[in-house]
């Protein structure tokens, strides 16, 4: 079997993951500092009753990489995702010993076969630590709002702009988020002075990082009343 370079299995991926665990948002290479992932899939697990979501982080091999190393590098993405999967290519099924291995680290493993994708095992579900999540889903263009926890898109992914992120938000502006029926984001200055005095996150010109948003549904079915008050 002819084997494909890895970037050009991200696609055939992509398209699995959408489909087969109903992502709402999916993208390639995507990630922090610390690490980038391969694919990276967001979906809805809240029923009627919350926003809750649920990030799916996917390490793509070519079949040829050491099965235990490629293991450990995607049991690292559970710290920005709730579910970690191994997706490589094979002819046949991966081996008992590479099962073993996969559910003793507790990870997921994909079998890539042409242009077919299949599930051979699951991932436990981990709760990431918190900043870098939101930090993934960020960059995913998605916000959590400080109202309804739910996440939203707070941008456009196609805009490759740093500065156009925020692009479906108001910055601070009521009046002008209502009107274009925008989300908004607003600053929590009292926690970026305090970080700021403990050295957790300093600036030298008293500029704040401590962004929050509030979705357009919240603006427009909630504050929108309190404001024609």
């Amino acid at each position: 079997m002819e084997i494909d370079p890895e970037n050009s299995l991200y696609p055939i991926v992509e398209k699995w993951l959408k489909r087969h665990f109903l992502c709402f948002k999916t993208a390639i290479n995507k990630g922090l500092k610390h690490s980038r992932i391969d694919v990276v899939g967001v979906r809805d697990i809240g029923g009627d009753l919350s926003g809750d979501i649920e990030t799916i982080a996917i390490e793509v091999k070519r079949g040829m990489f050491p099965f235990a190393t490629a293991s450990g590098q995607t049991l690292g993405y559970n710290v920005y995702a709730n579910r970690v999967y191994l997706a490589d290519v094979r002819d046949k099924s991966f081996t008992p010993d590479e099962i073993h291995i996969a559910s003793h680290l507790g990870i997921g493993l994909i079998q890539i076969r042409g242009n077919k994708c299949t599930e051979v095992l699951s991932s436990p579900f981990y709760n990431p630590i918190r900043k870098l999540n939101l930090g993934l889903l960020e960059t995913l263009r998605l916000g959590q709002c400080q109202l309804c926890n739910s996440f939203f898109e707070i941008g456009n992914t196609k805009i490759k702009n740093k500065n156009n992120r925020y692009s479906n938000l108001s910055r601070e502006n009521i009046k002008r988020a209502l009107k274009n029926r925008k989300g908004i984001m607003f600053w929590n200055r009292e926690v970026a002075v305090r970080k700021n005095k403990l050295g957790v996150r300093t600036t030298r010109d008293g500029t704040t990082f401590e962004r929050r948003f509030i979705c357009p549904d919240c603006m427009n079915y909630f504050i929108s009343q309190l404001a024609s008050e």
